[in-house]
């Protein structure tokens, strides 16, 4: 089953599932439905961090399968969002460091980022906008690239990526200056 965020079917399904409202109990227990509501948010999430979709079936089976497992420790049915959030961020950042290490080693050649990292409507210089800024992010450590993203691309607070990174907010801001540092030495190159 296709999980791509952009793609017709999966957003009716998000809309047809409630969208934002809180999870129950009810709901925690059918792992079905749970997959249907939240497997649009991981694979949004996932998309914009790998920055291309080749994977991205890969890792919201990941991501669900790791949950499925950890479901029974999961307490509060309304911090569901959060924990598939963190639980994509950490499976996206191994994820990255792999592609990255067989790369290195040569086993994989690069590939372009997903046309679908824009939406439908984007002009052809908003896509090479996008394009361009995730060669860059390429090249960043994947933390720092995981951080940038959360922050510049999801928007979330330095609060927020601390917790979904589960690292310090002296650590998340760091990362953030690492990766601002090297976005910026990119642009005087080009």
């Amino acid at each position: 089953m296709s999980t791509h965020p952009n793609r017709p079917e999966a957003q009716a399904k998000l809309r047809l599932v409630g969208g934002d409202e809180p999870p129950s109990h009810a709901l925690l227990a059918d792992f079905d439905a749970l997959f249907h509501r939240f497997s649009p948010y991981v694979a949004t999430i996932g998309l914009r961090i790998l920055g291309r979709d080749d994977e991205l079936d890969d890792l919201v089976q990941e991501v669900f399968f790791e949950a499925h497992r950890g479901l029974d420790s999961l307490r509060d049915p309304g911090a569901i969002k959060g924990w598939l959030a963190r639980i994509t961020v950490r499976r996206a950042t191994r994820r990255l460091r792999l592609r990255k290490l067989r790369r290195w080693l040569g086993f994989e050649p690069l590939v372009e980022e997903s046309a679908e990292l824009t939406g439908p409507d984007a002009s052809p210089e908003q896509a090479a906008v996008v394009k361009a800024a995730y060669r860059v992010l390429d090249r960043l450590s994947a933390q720092e690239r995981v951080v940038w993203v959360l922050r510049h691309v999801e928007g979330h607070g330095l609060d927020e990526i601390a917790a979904l990174c589960r690292a310090s907010k002296s650590t998340v801001q760091r990362r953030l200056r690492a990766a601002e540092a090297e976005l910026r030495g990119r642009e005087s190159d080009g």
